[in-house]
């Protein structure tokens, strides 16, 4: 993993120093001086598809859980904020500012999706502290899983499909 800083300057006038990877052969974001792009640069954020921001109070607990725990890899950092993935599962955590007035975002279920059941059940034997039970065939669905929460409390799945899929890349169609 190749790691390279930069400093930018957005159009809505924000800037920062943005820590960006490499990651295999795909360059998430250019090498390029994008500090003095005047708009045309083609190969600003050679990526196609989109992330989700959850709000957190405990942005070093998580980035620790996620990363070391689960085993995600860390996309982008920047102040306040880690983006993280997982294969093409990206989600950015967003360090709560001020503690008083915001709640951590706590909907919705997070599904970690790997190739194999023998992947489920390594995640399940590193997990099994916060485990639901067991994995198990979800015949409905077609799935092997379980569940658990991360250290906030969010709802996490740990699945394969038991069936053939269709591939999802996130690279720019040429």
């Amino acid at each position: 993993t190749e790691v390279r800083s930069f400093n930018l300057s957005c159009p809505v006038g924000h800037s920062g120093r943005w820590t960006v990877q490499r990651l295999s052969s795909k360059i998430m974001m250019s090498s390029a001086d994008l500090s003095s792009s005047n708009g045309n640069d083609n190969n600003v954020g050679q990526m196609l598809g989109g992330l989700v921001f959850i709000k957190t109070r405990e942005l070093d607990a998580l980035a620790k859980f996620y990363t070391e725990t689960i085993g995600m890899e860390l996309w982008l950092e920047q102040p306040n904020i880690i983006i993280l993935h997982h294969g093409n599962m990206i989600i950015g955590f967003h360090q709560i500012q001020n503690m008083d007035e915001q709640e951590p975002d706590l909907q919705g279920m997070y599904t970690f999706v790997y190739p194999s059941l023998e992947q489920v059940d390594d995640m399940h034997t590193k997990l099994q502290h916060i485990a639901d039970g067991k994995p198990r065939h979800n015949e409905r669905y077609k799935i092997y899983q379980f569940f658990a929460k991360d250290p906030e409390g969010r709802d996490l799945e740990f699945q394969a499909f038991l069936h053939p899929l269709k591939e999802v890349s996130s690279a720019v169609p040429e």
